[in-house]
């Protein structure tokens, strides 16, 4: 959109407040993952299951569990050491998705990384990552 446009310089700040690029992106990678035979039903569900977080603060829809990210440590923990480096981490949770992570974990000093780690880690970023809206006043 055009900077020298206050229109679009309103509808620009109005898209970027409610994180609705976002609210596509992870609707349709849930979309895609999930493939539905009933898309419209789907995304309905999926924004009243994001209405219900914000009104009772309960589970942010996210397509991936703990058995999910448990099983991406796993690929990268192949000789069963228990830890994965910084490196592993910052690359594996990039691939899910998370953009915004905690930078010094547990474990970064030895660059060590555990599941338990990890695990806390990732779900804390991907509930970030599908945090949608902003709360209505």
């Amino acid at each position: 959109m055009s900077a020298s446009n206050p229109k679009s310089q309103m509808a620009e700040a109005y898209v970027q407040k409610h994180r609705i690029p976002e609210l596509f992106e992870n609707m349709t990678a849930a979309l895609i993952h999930t493939q539905p035979e009933n898309a419209k039903k789907f995304m309905i569900k999926y924004l009243e299951t994001l209405k219900q977080f914000r009104e009772e603060k309960g589970d942010y829809p996210s397509m991936f569990t703990d058995a999910n990210i448990t099983a991406v440590f796993g690929m990268l923990d192949v000789t069963n050491k228990g830890f994965i480096s910084m490196e592993q981490y910052r690359s594996a949770l990039k691939t899910l998705g998370v953009k915004k992570y905690n930078a010094r974990p547990d474990g970064c000093e030895k660059d060590q990384i555990t599941l338990n780690t990890f695990l806390t880690e990732a779900k804390q970023g991907l509930s970030a990552a599908t945090a949608n809206f902003v709360k209505l006043s």
